[in-house]
């Protein structure tokens, strides 16, 4: 080899290597998912019902990636029971009714996530409009009449989620404004409040 190509050998050697990248974390990792389970109580007379709800959110590229856009479909089924009071009615009539609401909301969110503020524990919040749609059924003196239709409401959520395996493990609180205007009901809000619900959340 000539006195050149053992100076370039020389100097490839000596030259300072550049360090290789971590790859970046794919968007997909940006993207989460979870299923939730709770206890939901209106603010009317109905009764507190078990509330299943799933979320799939996307953490935006803006403040460390700290906030995120998140939609949601919710489920309960509250009802309540009571007794007719009415003297056209006879002694021997059933006067027992039962109104049930089942309500599906559809919510979009936007919540700002604490990273790493207490260690492990993440805290969070958030707000968002949605459509809650209603199906109210009652059961009267032996016959059942239904009513349906879809308000715009409003939704407020405060929470806390730890690492747990590759997901995390969370608490939520949330307050439903959830606006009803039937002839069985008249104009309720028939949203309340999430006493508390537990999920598990993923990134995918």
């Amino acid at each position: 080899m000539s006195a050149l190509g053992w100076l370039l050998v020389a100097a490839l050697a000596a030259s300072p290597r550049t360090p290789k990248r971590a790859p970046e974390e794919g968007a997909s990792s940006f993207v989460f998912l979870a299923p939730k389970v709770g206890f939901f109580k209106s603010t009317t007379r109905l009764s507190g019902d078990l509330f299943m709800g799933l979320e799939v959110g996307y953490l935006l590229p803006v403040l460390q990636r700290r906030l995120a856009l998140v939609a949601e479909v919710n489920y309960h089924r509250p009802q309540h029971t009571g007794t007719l009071d009415d003297a056209r009615l006879s002694e021997s009539s059933d006067r027992r009714y039962t109104l049930a609401e089942r309500e599906v909301g559809l919510l979009v969110s936007a919540i700002f996530r604490f990273d790493d503020a207490w260690g492990p524990i993440t805290p969070y919040a958030g707000a968002g409009p949605g459509l809650y749609l209603h199906r109210a059924t009652v059961e009267v003196l032996g016959e059942t009449a239904s009513e349906s239709g879809g308000r715009w409401g409003f939704q407020v959520l405060g929470g806390a989620e730890m690492r747990v395996g590759p997901g995390g493990l969370f608490v939520e609180t949330q307050y439903h404004l959830a606006p009803l205007r039937f002839l069985t009901t008249g104009e309720v809000n028939v949203g309340g409040f999430l006493a508390a619900s537990l999920g598990y959340r993923v990134r995918l």
